[in-house]
């Protein structure tokens, strides 16, 4: 059975394939799963590439742009809202869609993010945890990518090697990826070691 672990490790070994400049970049994929039609019509579809924001896939029915549906992708924990951008040759383009980020209130932040790519491993309540990509990071909270998409408000745990986990609230979702807050800040000194070993 396909783990997220699995699909994130998957995903860091395979090329970016090419991206048009409105797109994410996308990554090659082999992973099965299903799509729902909104009459409760279910078909089974094989996920080609794969992004934030949307993905290709080949399906046992012919799709036609515009058509919104539910995707589930084995591994993945719930539906995801997407609706066909394009289809040729039994193969259709999705866009993610639905879940639409909410307006961010622009307020200062506490601290001023250092941008650095980096591995962590989240947890939410209740499930295992895997490994995911970090993307920015202060004493307070950092910009990370989601493979089980929470909402805002959730609790979750990333843990960075050598460290206890941390607990976190979910700011914002965008796609797969979202901003944490630390419940409880890091301390100075040990945020110092801790970007001496991500940076390593």
């Amino acid at each position: 059975m396909v783990t997220s672990v699995d699909i994130l490790d998957r995903l860091q070994r395979q090329p970016e394939a090419a991206a048009s400049a409105d797109r994410q970049p996308r990554r090659e994929v082999e992973l099965r799963g299903f799509a729902v039609l909104p009459d409760g019509t279910t078909f089974g579809i094989a996920v080609l590439n794969l992004s934030y924001d949307g993905c290709k896939v080949a399906s046992e029915l012919s799709l036609l742009p515009g058509l919104n549906l539910k995707v589930s992708i084995l591994g993945l924990a719930g539906a995801l809202d997407a609706v066909v951008r394009w289809s040729k040759d039994g193969k259709a383009g999705l866009k993610f869609g639905g879940d639409e980020p909410a307006e961010r209130a622009q307020k200062p932040r506490k601290e001023e993010r250092l941008q650095l790519s980096a591995a962590a491993s989240l947890r939410r309540g209740g499930r295992d945890s895997y490994k995911t990509q970090l993307f920015d990071l202060t004493g307070v909270g950092c910009k990370i990518e989601f493979i089980e998409r929470p909402k805002a408000g959730e609790l979750l745990w990333v843990k960075f090697a050598g460290l206890e986990p941390l607990e976190a609230t979910v700011r914002w979702v965008d796609g797969f990826t979202g901003g944490l807050e630390f419940v409880r800040p890091i301390h100075p000194a040990v945020f110092d070691l801790l970007l001496v070993r991500l940076r390593a």
